[in-house]
């Protein structure tokens, strides 16, 4: 029996699809598109995809739950031959994962054997390498800001200061908090906040490792220009993955034209808006978009590199979820961890957003803004993240724009 595919049945409701005028074509050479595919096959299939003659030249990021499970030997198998010949190695586990699997590598009460390769292999970095987040810096900012950003959905049905949710609803009645989320925004949203909720009530603290696994993973491809793929039976991923692109993907655009504004090559701004329902503070100076969906401000010169997630689930089925993203792209994340979660530094303490999310019902025609946020604060780690209101907005929305979206294939 077919689990339940919160993601693809969004993609293929049309209650969801954006207005004929801001979809984005297909591009025929695959720039920004994101995709999603599936196959028959379980982890055997997965084997062969990363050992075959016909192997990807790829770094694989497995998740925590690849190295626990029984059967899974074959990828560790498959993945230790995959390195050789090659300078890089095959595998790399983020400092999330080595977090995760820590107690057991030191003491294996199962796959002890399997522990002992995983482990020398880790500390002789030899076809596993490690990526550990930097300690200080820029991108350790933006990578916990964005983290907090994606990981907001997990606070849909936990108590707020004034005891109850970002719904309305009394966090107590856990039935109509959660059908409030599923009702509002939608399965996909309601599967996160569950989570969250439970985490809160077992720990007393929400676990966002998986988005930081995620973000990690993104950002070890865009500073080494390789290729790069999450290996996991947890479906979270799938919808992480979906969120991290269209958040970078979007700040990303926000990034190219807020350097065209400020060397007045996009045009001049058509009126002010004062009143922005807590969003920013003080008016917010729109521009009429020249397109809507703003292709025609990515750079003509480019490097990509690609992302994805194979998910295996328990149903005999592999999903893929890819995104080619834009090697200028970590420019634009230094950029915000510089700015505290800004996408430019050129207009001072104001930001850029091409997507007006809920203000942009005031428009007839698409917008983008130059304002101050209004920002939520967030701390881990000792690390301060600042995470405007409008993103947070964003994060728990399901009608996220500028994705081009591929053959599903499922």
């Amino acid at each position: 029996m077919l689990k339940p595919d919160h993601l693809l049945d969004h993609l293929r409701n049309e209650r969801f699809h954006d207005p004929r005028p801001l979809l984005l074509p297909h591009s025929p050479t695959g720039r920004l598109g994101y995709s999603y595919r599936g196959s028959i096959g379980g982890w055997r299939t997965v084997a062969g995809y990363i050992a075959g003659l016909r192997r990807w030249p790829v770094m694989w990021f497995p998740d925590a739950n690849i190295v626990f499970r029984p059967d899974t030997v074959g990828i560790w198998d498959a993945l230790r031959a995959a390195a050789i010949g090659s300078p890089y190695g095959s595998t790399v586990i983020s400092g999330v994962v080595e977090a995760e699997m820590q107690e057991w590598l030191e003491k294996p009460y199962h796959h002890a054997e399997r522990a002992v390769t995983i482990r020398t292999a880790m500390e002789q970095e030899t076809w596993i390498k490690k990526w550990r987040l930097p300690t200080v810096g820029p991108l350790l900012s933006a990578l916990y800001g964005y983290t907090h950003l994606l990981g907001f959905r997990r606070t849909l049905a936990k108590a707020c200061p004034d005891g109850i949710t970002l719904l309305g609803t009394n966090p107590a009645d856990k039935t109509i908090t959660l059908n409030a989320v599923r009702n509002r925004l939608g399965a996909r949203a309601e599967g996160l906040a569950k989570k969250g909720r439970k985490d809160s009530e077992k720990t007393g603290f929400i676990n966002i490792s998986d988005e930081l696994h995620c973000l990690m993973t993104i950002v070890y491809a865009l500073q080494n220009r390789r290729d790069c793929v999450i290996l996991t039976t947890d479906p979270d991923h799938l919808e992480i993955f979906y969120k991290a692109q269209w958040f970078i993907d979007t700040h990303y655009r926000a990034w190219l034209v807020a350097r065209l504004i400020h060397e007045g090559r996009y045009g001049v701004p058509n009126r002010q808006l004062e009143g922005t329902n807590g969003y920013f503070d003080g008016p917010l100076t729109l521009y009429p978009r020249v397109s809507a969906h703003l292709r025609e401000v990515l750079p003509p010169q480019y490097q990509g590199v690609g992302v994805g997630v194979l998910y295996v689930g328990g149903d005999d089925r592999i999903r893929w979820a890819k995104f080619p993203f834009e090697t200028q792209m970590l420019e634009m994340i230094h950029t915000r961890g510089a700015t505290e979660g800004r996408c430019t530094d050129l207009f001072g303490e104001q930001n850029v957003h091409v997507d007006l999310g809920p203000l942009s019902a005031d428009f007839d025609k698409p917008h983008l803004g130059i304002g101050k946020d209004k920002v939520e604060t967030f701390t881990a780690n000792g690390i301060l993240s600042r995470v405007s209101r409008l993103d947070l907005e964003l994060s728990v929305s399901c009608r996220e724009r500028l994705v081009p979206v591929g053959e599903y294939g499922l």
